[in-house]
């Protein structure tokens, strides 16, 4: 199962939209099984995907507080729930997520293995030939605490939407920084690449290109800004059902092209 956290610690970026867009040309285009899991308080993308934390959600697991006849296992498989998007799963988030900071980590209060002990579940059952996951797509906060570090933990790779301003460029060094130390503990952790969003192609954009590849960093083809990713969250409609010819619509599907040249379960 390739596995990908969609993470920056600056809001308003679209990591949301491009898990959703990435989720549903997956399922829908080449008809992988995906699983999305909400690690974000905000809770967008479960209420997208039509997501009913009361059946279970990440909060409940990471605060180890699953149904007393369950194994933290078994309560996270529990935790899975159809979305309203075929050959789309989901974990819901819910807002206690907000409330798991590290300091609880620190005081045992939290488990951030549990995504990475439900990777291996997984992995097991693929490898037992049983109906499983090409795909984990993981929403993250726009911050590091619990949630993030749990998704971290359980990734294969690392993708960062990022918006092209000065704002997000000088926040990509702490990102950067804590991506290196969770490393320590997941050694398996990549970078994936920057994926420049609400691309408007101007000369400031390529600027801010060529500054992060000269930093090192892998830059994806980007998203270019279209208004029909705003008309997308009032229709509750990816973008290839709802605009398909629309700039980031394409854009996504050539995302998409781009990951899986590498297969299905690279990673």
């Amino acid at each position: 199962m390739r596995t990908i956290a969609v993470v920056n610690l600056k809001g308003g970026v679209a990591k949301t939209t491009t898990v959703i867009n990435v989720a549903a040309v997956l399922a829908r285009d080449y008809k992988q099984q995906v699983l999305v899991i909400d690690a974000d308080s905000q809770c967008n993308t479960t209420e997208f995907f039509g997501g009913d934390p009361a059946n279970g959600n990440l909060a409940e697991l990471l605060r180890m507080k699953p149904d007393p006849c369950l194994t933290l296992d078994e309560a996270a498989m529990a935790a899975i729930e159809c979305s309203n998007f075929e050959g789309i799963e989901l974990i819901s988030g819910d807002e206690s997520l907000m409330d798991l900071d590290l300091s609880k980590v620190e005081d045992q209060r939290v488990n951030v293995t549990v995504l990475r002990d439900l990777r291996r579940e997984l992995d097991a059952l693929s490898d037992e030939d049983e109906d499983c996951y090409d795909w984990c797509l993981i929403d993250c906060p726009p911050a590091f605490n619990a949630a993030s570090a749990a998704a971290l933990l359980m990734a294969g790779e690392v993708l960062i939407p990022i918006k092209l301003d000065a704002f997000s460029l000088r926040g990509m060094t702490n990102l950067l920084r804590q991506i290196h130390n969770m490393r320590q503990i997941n050694p398996k952790l990549k970078l994936l690449g920057c994926l420049p969003t609400m691309w408007e192609g101007d000369q400031e954009d390529a600027d801010a290109v060529s500054e992060l590849e000269e930093a090192g960093l892998p830059v994806l083809p980007a998203i270019r800004y279209t208004k029909k990713a705003k008309a997308m969250t009032y229709a509750q409609e990816p973008l290839l059902v709802s605009s398909p010819r629309s700039a980031a619509g394409v854009d996504y599907r050539k995302l998409v092209r781009e990951l899986m040249k590498g297969g299905p379960n690279n990673g």
